[in-house]
């Protein structure tokens, strides 16, 4: 008896499959939940320094967590297109002038990617359980 043993390919990814399947679905599934977390974090954090002039903006800022094939994909944004870009830059004003910049959109960002790399560890233990 020799001492390798050979598998044709089919049958070595089917038995890796087995093997490997249940840790891939529960570290995908902790991936959603650690950026959908996340998401809420950066949202709320964005809600909370808006520009307060009226509440149409605060109200119109939302998330969205999209599965995908090979990952998972998340956006937080406004349904006012365009008003935070001004809002976050700045802009003229009729008479003249410049509005003055209300950066929010930045650290709302900065908190929801720190909050996922800080909790995806603890994600994805929580579901290897």
């Amino acid at each position: 008896m020799g001492k390798h043993l050979w598998v044709e390919d089919d049958e070595f990814a089917a038995a890796m499959s087995d093997i490997f399947g249940d840790i891939v679905e529960a570290s995908d599934e902790a991936v959603f939940k650690c950026v959908r977390d996340a998401l809420v974090e950066g949202r709320d954090k964005w809600v909370d320094e808006a520009p307060r002039r009226t509440k149409l903006y605060s109200k119109s800022i939302t998330y969205r967590t999209l599965r995908k094939k090979h990952g998972v994909e998340g956006h937080i944004f406004s349904r006012k297109p365009g008003l935070p870009h001004l809002l976050e830059k700045g802009h003229a004003k009729i008479g003249g002038g410049h509005t003055k910049a209300k950066p929010h959109v930045k650290p709302a960002a900065k908190l929801a990617f720190d909050y996922a790399r800080r909790h995806l560890p603890e994600y994805i233990a929580r579901e290897l359980r």
